[in-house]
């Protein structure tokens, strides 16, 4: 009798197993995602539905030469003489230079610049740059430093926060407005006076999760700079992280639309201008 024929097994080549491997990294992909949903309270959507799935706005991709942040300030006045001595603004170059660093850890330098921008060269009677619109118009978080000069005394700060106060914040996940704020106005010393309006609708930054309870009290009554002085490194460095990975999670979870093009004349001068 013969022998029934052997029935021959179709070869599985490069095409079958590179599918194979595409079907299980969408598998895997889609598990993550639904994941990702209910940890952060979304409700689960099948990938059937392919709008449930957001898309990155082509916008939000990084701009080569847009910062992460902005420092905002009040410049001190500089007198020239023949021994000019030290910097008077050497105090907020350290703090641009330890957030840039930590930025830099967090999240990385998207320009070739680094991840933050100060501008050095502003006095009064100045004119505006263009390199310095071109960053307070781009930049992905505004950070300012509240003191009294800034507040009530200085022309350029008010300037910088309206431009950015224009720009229009959305959330990256879905595009949508969002009424966060991606300004952070952080006390550089004690302000004892009332916050002008513009300022008050917006929330100082104050840490949480500190290593000793006393550090936030601390920095409430000294400022940044009052840290500095006092020789409380510890306190000042912790206060800085913290800011940094603010900085980072406001640049991660929102994108905020580059200014429109505007005349320096229109901005305000005085925070005292949006009463």
């Amino acid at each position: 009798m013969g022998g029934r024929a052997a029935r021959s097994t179709p070869t599985r080549g490069p095409l079958h197993r590179l599918q194979r491997s595409v079907a299980l990294d969408v598998t895997r992909w889609t598990r993550a995602r639904l994941a990702a949903g209910r940890r952060l309270g979304v409700r689960a959507r099948t990938i059937e539905d392919p709008a449930a799935v957001p898309v990155p706005d082509a916008r939000m991709r990084a701009n080569p030469r847009a910062p992460i942040f902005f420092l905002s300030y009040a410049r001190s006045r500089i007198v020239r003489t023949a021994d000019p001595g030290p910097d008077p603004n050497q105090d907020v170059v350290r703090l641009f230079d330890d957030l840039t660093n930590n930025v830099n850890e967090l999240v990385g330098a998207v320009t070739a610049q680094g991840p933050g921008y100060i501008d050095r060269g502003l006095e009064a009677g100045d004119e505006w740059s263009p390199r310095l619109i071109e960053a307070v118009g781009s930049c992905g978080v505004f950070v300012c430093l509240l003191s009294r000069p800034y507040l009530f005394q200085s022309t350029w700060g008010p300037r910088e926060w309206d431009l950015f106060s224009r720009r229009r914040v959305v959330r990256r996940s879905d595009g949508l407005t969002s009424h966060e704020t991606a300004i952070v106005p952080v006390l550089w010393t004690p302000i004892r006076e009332d916050l002008p309006p513009p300022v008050a609708a917006v929330n100082v930054f104050a840490p949480t999760g500190m290593p000793r309870e006393h550090y936030v009290e601390q920095y409430r009554d000294n400022g940044l700079l009052g840290l500095m002085r006092t020789g409380e490194e510890q306190v000042y460095r912790a206060i800085v992280w913290k800011l940094s990975m603010h900085i980072q999670r406001l640049y991660s979870e929102y994108w905020v639309e580059p200014g429109a093009e505007v005349d320096a004349d229109d901005l305000m001068t005085s925070f005292a201008e949006a009463d």
